[in-house]
């Protein structure tokens, strides 16, 4: 079909290939070195970031960088690595406890041994030891918590894995939202320069008589209305730049410039399968399906970890020490002068001293004047010369091995103890309930999904067939005008037309990239391999 020249402008703006599947033509890009936001048409809109020096990123790209810097996958990881160690917490519960002790102190004063005895007492006391406590049954509560712990570990995993794919399938639709603003900027960047053109024709035309002046009116207000929506277009752009920087944790002030090479239509999953197979390729790879059932089995453990109070419990433990007066080892020497001298049964004849200020080791009833006694069978008052004593008064060993059992019958009349048994019931029931409703969102998503694809394949092609008439409409439509046959408003309006279908065309193909993307994740297969 012969073209006319002084349409190779508007031709510059076809984004369709006649293919198997349509893509857009290259005819809709930009030059390298042209700016999307061209002077040349109008005067652009002030920005807040350069848009200058772009950085020029593709799909691949993007998604590498959110693999690595997305906080939402950050804060996941660390949710992981919390029931990591949540985990070996409950390990670290099956060994034996260690601790050391050490006390120092100085008695000085009136104290009761047994909280009975009184006795007076001025000298040092010193104990250290070593101890262990091995509490090897708790009637199960600890292999149950270990266990609960473990499904969760693998619970985070899992919600690692699902974060991952959610945040895929995000950045994936918030680049391809940039890629279609760019697209729809470079419409309207053309079309304003269309309506200019069709304002200078209608201009030569009223000049030379075949015109008039309400056909210039008319093609000054389409100017007015591209020029309108070019510069709305200009703001939308820079938004879904500054929210895909958001998603990949970028600093917002950067410009990002997507791949146009990326704006074909891209099947990456292929829907000619029965629904019920697809269904159970969601079952069997839906990471949110994995997460739940871990916390549903952990919950369950949860209630053998509330029976275990009814059970119980046994330490087996071992501890190794001294006491004594000081620390370190030291001998200490007294001089011992006696009060009085004892005689035994035997006749031996034994020291007895009685302190003159505080009474230390007490032998005699305080009660007892010792004055008075002068005359006794087997006691000499003032009797033997004073004597060296040495006392070793460090610590003296000591090691003992013991088990305990302990039984608590019922705390609380075992109320508390059924009631945590309750909840932990009614909590493996609520996770089990959380499971079942997962699972119906996850086909309503994938059933949802599927309709998505298959419709938005179909638009493709109505899509196609809609740019192409309005193609040939709008062409048709000048060529009336220029050989007087036509008039302005028929121009008007196809060339309208062709503007709104290419427009539509680019939201056919990313809507179809998108459906593609969200089959993808509904199924649980989608990674950055099969995205791109």
């Amino acid at each position: 079909m012969k073209t006319i020249k002084s349409f190779k402008s508007l031709a510059f703006i076809s984004i369709l290939i006649l293919t198997s599947l349509p893509v857009l033509s290259n005819e809709l890009k930009e030059s390298e070195n042209e700016s999307i936001f061209s002077s040349k048409i109008i005067s652009p809109i002030m920005l807040e970031a350069r848009i200058d020096v772009p950085l020029e990123l593709n799909l691949e790209k993007v998604l590498n960088i959110a693999a690595l810097q997305n906080l939402d996958l950050i804060q996941s990881r660390y949710q992981k690595n919390i029931n990591k160690w949540k985990l070996w917490e409950n390990i670290g519960n099956w060994f034996p406890d260690y601790k050391l002790g050490l006390l120092g102190q100085r008695l000085d004063g009136q104290f009761l041994i047994g909280g009975v005895f009184p006795v007076m007492a001025l000298t040092s006391n010193a104990n250290a030891y070593m101890r262990f406590d091995y509490h090897f049954f708790e009637g199960g509560k600890g292999l149950f918590n270990t266990l609960a712990a473990k499904k969760l570990y693998k619970s985070a995993d899992e919600n690692l894995s699902a974060s991952q794919k959610d945040i895929f399938l995000i950045v994936t639709k918030a680049y391809n939202q940039l890629l279609k603003e760019k697209a729809q900027l470079n419409v309207f960047a053309k079309s304003v320069e269309e309506a200019q053109s069709e304002l200078e024709l209608n201009k030569n035309l009223e000049k030379s008589g075949a015109g008039t002046k309400f056909d210039v009116l008319q093609s000054e207000a389409q100017l007015a209305e591209q020029e309108q929506k070019y510069i709305v277009q200009q703001s939308e752009f820079r938004e879904a730049s500054i929210n895909l920087a958001r998603i990949l944790n970028l600093e917002q002030g950067i410009h990002i410039k997507p791949d146009e090479k990326d704006l074909i239509v891209k099947k990456l999953f292929d829907i000619d399968k029965p629904i019920s197979e697809i269904l159970s390729v969601a079952m069997e790879n839906r990471s949110e399906i994995k997460k739940a059932q871990y916390e549903y089995s952990a919950q369950k453990y949860y209630i053998g970890s509330a029976y275990s109070a009814f059970l119980p419990r046994a330490n087996f433990f071992g501890q190794f020490g001294g006491t004594g007066n000081v620390f370190f080892h030291r001998t200490k020497v007294n001089e011992i002068v006696p009060d009085a001298i004892r005689l035994n049964p035997d006749g031996s004849p034994v020291a007895q001293m009685v302190t003159r200020g505080r009474r230390m080791y007490q032998t005699f009833d305080p009660q007892v004047d010792l004055s008075d006694i002068t005359n006794v069978s087997n006691v000499v008052r003032g009797a033997g010369d004073p004597f060296l004593n040495k006392i070793d008064d460090s610590l003296m060993t000591s090691k003992f091995l013991g088990v305990q059992i302990d039984w608590e019958l019922a705390d609380g009349l075992g109320i508390p103890t059924v009631s945590r048994i309750n909840q932990a019931r009614y909590q493996a029931n609520l996770a089990k309930i959380v499971l079942n409703k997962i699972n119906q969102n996850i086909e309503q998503e994938v059933r949802t999904a599927y309709l998505n694809v298959q419709a938005n394949e179909k638009l493709l092609d109505v899509t196609k067939r809609r740019v192409n008439a309005a193609s040939e409409a709008l062409r048709l439509a000048k060529l009336r005008l220029e050989n007087g046959v036509g008039i302005n408003l028929e121009l008007l309006n196809a060339q309208k037309q062709y503007a709104d279908a290419l427009a539509s065309e680019v939201d056919a193909v990313i809507n179809y990239n998108n459906s593609q993307a969200e089959l993808l994740h509904s199924l649980g297969l989608i990674t950055i391999e099969s995205l791109i």
